[in-house]
């Protein structure tokens, strides 16, 4: 569990989607177009993560623009379905093997200088014990943008039972883009030290980054015994925690929005992570925090 908030670490703000498709596998743009949408849609990191093929990066025009190369990769997962596996920064011709399994994949991603995210598990039915069989994930996506069409694109539940077990994992939000209506619905806000691959793939190790879909959290912590939390106009401010720890706050009868909350607690909680909600139902989350005294 990170030890601070991206809060309050030096660096800029870089705005990345990490989890892509395009013609190179199952999406409707080729991947130059697929960068120049995110490019003129003001991101400033993308992962172009087709499945089982990595796009060379290499090719690409990408002036403004963080590229990861990377792919998704699908090995099997007994006694379940074949796990979802986003392989960020993977050289070219990586690739999941015949039967090979999801740990050995994992583990050559990580020797390969790269990390690996865990993609939809509330769409994939994904149970707590199938997520800790995995040693060495990057990250959980909390939200993923296609998932919605099912009704299944938040996985905020999933995540809360496997905080509550013990295992702490950090969460992205992401589009999982394959055809254009899914563009910009999720995305992962990381507090860099420069806008390159490796100050990206520091941060991200580090936890320093938060997930959204529409609202900005500006401040996150813990400090004289309450935890705080400041972002954008939203109508709900939820401080979360293992079982029945948390509260929420909300938005006037009048309509007057929150852009601020503070909630007294004890140091001694396992964690809180906290989420806010804007008016049109769109979420935020922050990575979960230990209170120290």
């Amino acid at each position: 569990m990170p030890p601070s908030t991206p809060f309050a670490t030096p660096g800029i703000w870089l705005k990345a989607n990490l989890h892509a498709h395009t013609t190179a596998s199952d999406g409707d743009s080729p991947p130059a177009t697929r960068v120049q949408q995110y490019r003129d849609a003001g991101y400033d990191v993308l992962a172009i993560t087709d499945h089982h093929t990595v796009v060379p990066i290499a090719e690409l025009d990408r002036p403004g623009m963080v590229l990861l190369q990377s792919l998704e990769a699908h090995p099997a997962c007994p006694g379940g379905p074949i796990y979802h596996l986003v392989c960020l920064n993977v050289p070219v011709g990586f690739a999941c093997g015949e039967g090979e399994s999801a740990q050995s994949l994992i583990d050559r991603a990580r020797a390969a200088g790269g990390e690996v995210i865990l993609a939809h598990p509330y769409w994939c039915g994904r149970t707590i014990e199938q997520i800790q069989a995995l040693d060495h994930l990057l990250a959980i996506e909390v939200y993923n943008s296609t998932c919605r069409r099912i009704g299944k694109g938040d996985s905020s539940v999933v995540w809360d039972y496997l905080l509550a077990t013990g295992t702490t994992l950090p969460a992205v939000a992401v589009d999982d883009v394959h055809h254009d209506d899914d563009l910009y619905g999720g995305w992962t806000m990381i507090r860099a030290r420069e806008a390159t691959s490796e100050a990206v793939l520091e941060a991200l190790r580090a936890g320093a980054f938060y997930a959204s879909c529409g609202p900005e959290i500006t401040d996150f912590g813990y400090a004289n015994g309450a935890f705080f939390l400041r972002c954008s106009p939203v109508a709900e401010i939820s401080f979360i925690g293992r079982g029945a720890q948390g509260r929420s706050f909300f938005a006037s009868h009048h309509g007057e929005p929150l852009q601020e909350a503070l909630w007294t607690a004890s140091a001694n909680l396992p964690y809180i992570r906290a989420m806010v909600t804007d008016f049109a139902g769109r979420r935020a989350w922050t990575q979960p925090l230990r209170p120290t005294a």
